[in-house]
């Protein structure tokens, strides 16, 4: 009897033991995380960094400032930005969230995906952030990015890479790679985890022949690209309205919030006043779009009107004074509910009207440039832009020069309040030999500016984190120092 007992724990004991065994490997998984994993997650996840470097890291940052459409306000001491006064470790958060999580998410799908659609996409989002990179570094690591996994080489320094003769083309290379993949993707691939287009392939495409037209143009005053652009204009689909423009949308809930707002309010808040370069430029046109810009100020001598201040001036303004006495930026340039917009229809049809202006493409100019002022009217809620328009009479502009430079402030002007990152960068292109509209005509230099006066940061330093601790960074530099395209 004794033996059949044992007989029975001891089966009852190796079922158990197996039973056990099998169901740990089951059970041992949470069904509310994945043990690897996919391209829905990964892109997700680059798009969500996205989001937070595009509006914080650039939108929110010295290019806020420095594109003088805001300036210092009240309640704290002036910025170093302000006196433009940079140091290597103002750019270490930039920096490292475009390598570390977007392009590390993004160069992952690139490289393990199966998915056209996939990889299209993700191409599209790189070639915007390396672009992003050069456009204030000058040259970074491209090639060797991203490469620190051992099967991608275990390279922890990367070399850095010419922006001019690297990067750029290799920009240009990973955009016809992406909308070759996009031009094979099926319908219905991406889904929501697509926050951008929800998986809309078509409008991908349009995207990235957007950007390449904006990589293109972007050395139009050093390398023109005149042919390439010709051929891209001419046969190419663009973002072209309102519906086509690639932005990440923001509920406004807690932490689901615009990133500069929610930034600045888990700060002292949103503290900035107009910049009286950009009012000035607003009111000199007679243009309706400063008062959706900017809020009235609601007491003081200039109480409901607009009013701003000189750039880096605020310590001439009364201590005591109430921000009520002066313009903040309105609910269009600032609000909980904001989207990141990653590219404008007004951006691109700007484009292809200086595309025209210089190398004559199968647009036509005028028209151009009056669908991309008639789209940011519609788009900020401004009525009559038509009599707007005709007051600038670009049809009297004789030569390219005099186009190029109503381009320049108009493009300036529409980026205000959502791509303001853009608008320094474009500032730095327009601000050309040719006529110098910004540095000797429409900018500020502040008082307290360690630069000499008409000098205007130009780049951004390398980061502390990079200078530190990868040996082939190369030697520091000055803020006025220029990307190879800056003329």
């Amino acid at each position: 009897m004794m033996k059949n007992k044992l007989s029975i724990f001891l089966v009852l004991l190796l079922t158990l033991s197996y039973s056990c065994n099998d169901s740990l490997e089951e059970v041992n998984v949470d069904p509310n995380t994945f043990p690897s994993a996919g391209d829905e997650q990964i892109l997700s996840s680059a798009i969500a960094f996205m989001g937070y470097i595009v509006e914080t890291d650039l939108n929110y940052s010295e290019s806020f400032l420095w594109s003088q459409y805001y300036t210092w306000g009240i309640g704290v001491s002036i910025g170093n930005e302000e006196r433009f006064v940079s140091v290597a470790g103002d750019f270490n958060g930039y920096w490292q969230r475009a390598y570390s999580n977007s392009l590390a998410d993004l160069n992952y799908v690139t490289k393990n995906s199966t998915s056209t659609a996939y990889r299209g996409i993700a191409n599209v989002l790189k070639a915007y952030l390396f672009q992003g990179l050069v456009d204030h570094f000058g040259d970074v690591p491209f090639t060797e990015a991203v490469s620190g996994a051992i099967e991608d080489g275990s390279i922890l320094t990367p070399n850095y890479d010419s922006a001019e003769t690297v990067i750029y083309p290799g920009i240009v290379t990973m955009l016809d790679d992406a909308l070759s993949d996009l031009a094979l993707a099926e319908a219905g691939t991406v889904g929501e985890d697509d926050f951008i287009y929800q998986g809309d392939i078509a409008k991908w495409i349009k995207f990235a022949n957007s950007l390449k037209l904006r990589v293109l143009m972007r050395t139009s005053e050093t390398s023109p690209q005149g042919a390439a652009i010709q051929s891209l204009v001419n046969n190419g689909t663009f973002i072209e309205t309102i519906d086509d423009m690639p932005f990440i949308p923001f509920s406004g809930v807690t932490g689901d919030q615009n990133p500069m707002f929610a930034r600045a309010e888990f700060g002292v808040g949103m503290f900035y006043f107009a910049s009286n370069a950009t009012l000035n430029v607003l009111e000199s046109l007679n243009d309706p779009r400063a008062n959706v810009l900017y809020t009235v100020a609601s007491t003081g001598t200039s109480e409901g009107g607009l009013n701003g201040i000189d750039q880096g001036t605020i310590d001439d303004e009364p201590f005591t004074a109430p921000d009520t006495d002066y313009s903040l930026a309105s609910e269009y340039s600032y609000g909980d509910t904001n989207p990141v917009i990653l590219m404008s229809p007004w951006e691109v049809w700007f484009l292809r009207a200086e595309a025209d202006a210089r190398y004559g493409t199968s647009d036509d100019a005028e028209t151009a440039f009056t669908t991309a002022i008639e789209l940011n009217f519609d788009y900020m809620g401004v009525a009559d832009a038509a009599t707007y328009i005709a007051s600038l009479d670009f049809g009297s502009a004789g030569t390219m020069d005099e186009q190029i430079d109503l381009i320049a402030v108009q493009k300036w002007i529409s980026l205000n309040g959502t791509q303001e990152d853009e608008g320094w960068i474009e500032t730095r292109r327009f601000d050309r030999p040719a006529s110098r509209l910004f540095t000797d005509g429409i900018f500020q230099t502040p008082p307290l500016s360690v630069l000499p006066s008409g000098t205007f940061p130009s780049v951004w330093l390398y980061p502390e984190s990079e200078r530190s601790l990868n040996p082939n960074a190369p030697a520091q530099r000055s803020i006025t120092d220029a990307v190879f395209w800056d003329n």
